[in-house]
């Protein structure tokens, strides 16, 4: 089947541009660079850059690096442009018509988008919206059979803040095990945004697959910096999707990344520090406000889901654009129909408070009654 624009995109596109305030990150907001710039070593700027290719892999000291983190050799792990392409990489090397995936649900659009377009079976394992509930394993289990090549996890999750602990990815890691072809794909993208409840899947299975990227815990989504990493073997079936999609990535990205990873837990404190004031911030603002939405804090990162009053999120959230000026995603983009998504990750707390206000006066003439009860 075709691809088609995804709605999430469509919406982004539309609608972002030129919006006074936003509420539509996914990550505390990215380094500016007069104020990343301190942590570069002395003297580090254009004379050091290198703008050569790199092998397609990637650097081998940079996948070391990271493959240090993961306690995995350099040689499992590939370097491609952002998250984004180390999915496609997977998705495209690992499955097959015919073959069943098996989904987080919501997740992403691109894992279904690309199975459906592979020909693959797409079966959805779906979670409640409050992060607080518990999962169910034995719903799982009873999705996947011997066709079964992927099970796909977003963890920590996009856009509720659920983390599955670690007794929670062995035993879903033990299903997968049990069937003869298939491997656990997670998306790490969050991970370290917060206190993890579980090392890496890596470490936990030799049939896991993880992606991951610059982008969330490092706010540097603009270098469109990726890997994907296994010990599974099967990374020589994705390696090819991505030699065949952008070949190699940027030596200048790498560089930056090598340059600013002896003071990365510096940068990452920082992060989690304005994520934790940000979280604090919200949780208030939700309380003043409980007469209009429903919702709850995330355990870690900066978005998460709202329930108003209103029979149609994405005209809401067109309202909240045009007359308040106000950005965010309508929850039925990913998924969650009725919700609001929004994103709290700004560096400047005024900002926040200004875009929460402005929320708080749209909801109150646009969907004025009692709010709707934390997602069906």
């Amino acid at each position: 089947m075709p691809l088609a624009t995804p709605a999430l995109e469509a919406w982004f596109n539309r609608y972002e541009a030129g919006a006074t305030h936003s509420l539509g990150g996914t990550m505390v907001q990215p380094w500016r660079g007069e104020d990343l710039a301190p942590y570069f070593p002395e003297g580090w700027g254009p004379a050091a850059f290198e703008f050569g290719y790199v092998p397609t892999p990637g650097s081998h000291s940079l996948r070391a690096l990271i493959s240090s983190e993961l306690a995995i050799d350099a040689d499992d792990l590939f370097l491609t442009a952002g998250a984004t392409e180390a999915n496609h990489a997977v998705l495209r090397g690992m499955l097959r018509a015919g073959d069943s995936v098996v989904l987080q649900d919501p997740l992403y659009y691109q894992f279904a988008g690309l199975a459906e377009e592979i020909g693959a079976e797409v079966r959805r394992w779906t979670l409640g919206a409050d992060p607080r509930d518990a999962i169910d394993l034995e719903a799982l289990a009873s999705l996947v059979d011997d066709s079964t090549r992927l099970v796909v996890l977003n963890t920590p999750h996009n856009p509720t803040g659920r983390c599955l602990d670690q007794a929670s990815l062995q035993a879903i890691a033990r299903i997968v095990e049990a069937l003869p072809r298939a491997h656990l794909l997670v998306d790490e993208i969050y991970r370290g945004v917060g206190i993890d409840l579980a090392p890496s899947a890596v470490t936990i299975s030799d049939r896991a697959i993880v992606t991951n990227a610059v982008s969330k815990r490092w706010c540097l989504p603009g270098l469109r910096l990726g890997w994907v990493a296994t010990r599974s073997g099967e990374i020589k079936a994705c390696l090819p999707y991505h030699e065949y999609a952008t070949c190699c990535v940027s030596r200048l990205s790498e560089q930056v990344i090598e340059a600013l990873w002896p003071r990365r837990e510096e940068l990452f404190e920082e992060n989690r520090a304005i994520a934790s004031r940000n979280r604090r911030c919200f949780g208030e603002w939700l309380e003043k406000v409980g007469d209009l939405v429903g919702g709850v804090v995330p355990p870690v990162g900066v978005v998460t889901l709202l329930w108003p009053h209103a029979e149609d999120d994405r005209q809401l959230c067109a309202r909240l654009r045009e007359e308040f000026g106000l950005f965010c995603l309508p929850g039925s983009t990913l998924g969650y129909a009725g919700a609001l998504r929004v994103g709290f990750g700004h560096r400047d707390p005024a900002a926040l408070a200004e875009a929460l206000d402005r929320l708080e006066a749209g909801l109150r003439r646009l969907a004025p009654r009692a709010a709707a009860s934390l997602a069906p």
